[in-house]
């Protein structure tokens, strides 16, 4: 029996902060996540998409390290229900990792809150837009094979933003 992804929430009424399983979260909000997003790909000269790949992967890495080591969790599949888990309970949508090695990662998602987001705010995108999602599956890539953050480069090789049946991501070790 694979892991099951347990949440433990808590309101601060003083500082009007919640936490999730002792890390500050803000839920999701495809409003905000697509104004950000369309703010990175706008930053081409800054380089918005990567900057905001990577502080998606350092975030999620330490949020998921940490669950991975209090709940003492070892085995591969019990983090990949973990990593799936997450995702869809923090709101972001549905995430299959369907091949996880150490050279290469295949995922597939077929929601993306993102996504909705986008297409509902600006319709249909000529380029991906799943920087967050490229981050957090750089991040799971890296925890899943015992490697340091930034190990793996992430694209988004199909995107429902771009009118695909679904998001399609490929994780390569660099």
């Amino acid at each position: 029996m694979t892991q099951s992804f347990k949440v433990d929430y808590h309101f601060d009424s003083d500082t009007c902060r919640h936490y999730m399983n002792g890390a500050s979260t803000v839920l999701h909000c495809h409003h905000f996540m697509t104004l950000y997003t369309q703010l990175a790909c706008d930053a081409v000269n800054f380089d918005g998409e990567k900057h905001l790949k990577q502080a998606a992967e350092h975030t999620f890495y330490e949020i998921l390290q940490n669950y991975f080591s209090q709940h003492q969790l070892t085995q591969l599949e019990d983090k990949i229900a973990v990593a799936e888990q997450y995702w869809q309970t923090v709101g972001m949508g549905k995430l299959m990792f369907k091949e996880v090695g150490e050279y290469i990662l295949r995922v597939e998602m077929p929601y993306s809150h993102i996504d909705e987001g986008w297409l509902k705010k600006w319709g249909q995108s000529n380029t991906p837009v799943n920087f967050i999602t490229c981050g957090f599956i750089a991040a799971m890539a890296a925890l899943f094979n015992h490697a340091p953050q930034e190990s793996y480069e992430v694209q988004e090789i199909a995107s429902l933003a771009n009118g695909n049946d679904m998001s399609c991501f490929k994780a390569l070790l660099k």
